[in-house]
């Protein structure tokens, strides 16, 4: 397969999936989980700092995503 090109968009590489790969689609978070994520993030920055590991941070970042994304 070639990359296709046009004027508009450029250069499109080729898009082969493995069998097991999808296509990706934008994130959407229901309100019943919105609601899961944010009580768990509050148990989570609760306990992170209960044993001060600041190394999670980057996981508290994704609960507050997930609790807030529109």
């Amino acid at each position: 397969m070639k990359p296709a090109v046009n004027a508009v968009e450029g250069i499109l590489p080729p898009v082969e999936l493995g069998r097991w790969e999808r296509q990706s689609i934008p994130l959407r978070v229901s309100e019943q989980y919105k609601a899961l994520f944010s009580a768990f993030s509050s148990y989570f920055e609760d306990e992170r700092n209960a044993i001060g590991d600041d190394t999670l941070d980057q996981e508290l970042d994704i609960l507050d995503t997930l609790s807030s994304y529109e």
